[in-house]
């Protein structure tokens, strides 16, 4: 079986934001994200135009999303707001911590046979060793991967709506 890990939110934000998070369906499998993604992903007000694209593709897919709990995700949900701020601001790059512990445990959480497909954007994610069975694919990669498979006309033309929608170039 094929597991879909998704260990930082850059990939999420990136097919939103071109309105293509259906595209991580076309492999049907399960999609494991952590709990600091989910929050990371439908914080701020419910006015928020994206928070309401990720709560609607997160009820979605039912039970095929697994939230990973992370120990640093529990510490974080535990935190009043006002000191989350200022860790955010101290720390940018605190929910790595998050990955890191996500990427430890993914071995341990899946069956010996299953394959891994790792997608992400954050280049830190790519030295972090996630276990047996493990293919990281960056983004951009993935969508060359789709188009090559049929399933979009042009990883380019994606990629340009992406671009004009302001995500930096995440080819690699």
């Amino acid at each position: 079986m094929l597991d879909l890990v998704i260990p930082d939110s850059g990939p999420l934000i990136t097919l939103a934001l071109v309105d293509r998070l259906d595209l991580l369906d076309r492999f049907r499998c399960p999609i494991l994200v952590t709990d600091m993604i989910h929050a990371e992903l439908t914080r701020g007000p419910d006015t928020a135009s994206d928070k309401a694209v990720f709560e609607r593709w997160y009820a979605g897919r039912a039970n095929r999303i697994q939230t990973v709990e992370t120990l640093y995700g529990t510490m974080w949900r535990a935190l009043p707001e006002a000191t989350r701020r200022t860790i955010k601001r101290q720390f940018p790059n605190a929910g790595e911590e998050s990955i890191r512990e996500f990427a430890a445990r993914v071995g341990d959480v899946l069956p010996l046979d299953d394959q891994i497909l790792v997608l992400f954007e954050e280049e830190k994610v790519k030295r972090m060793t996630f276990g047996r069975h493990v293919h990281l694919l960056q983004t951009w990669a993935f969508l060359v991967a789709l188009e090559r498979m049929g399933v979009i006309p042009s990883a380019d033309n994606l990629h340009r709506q992406i671009a004009d929608r302001g995500r930096k170039d995440h080819r690699a």
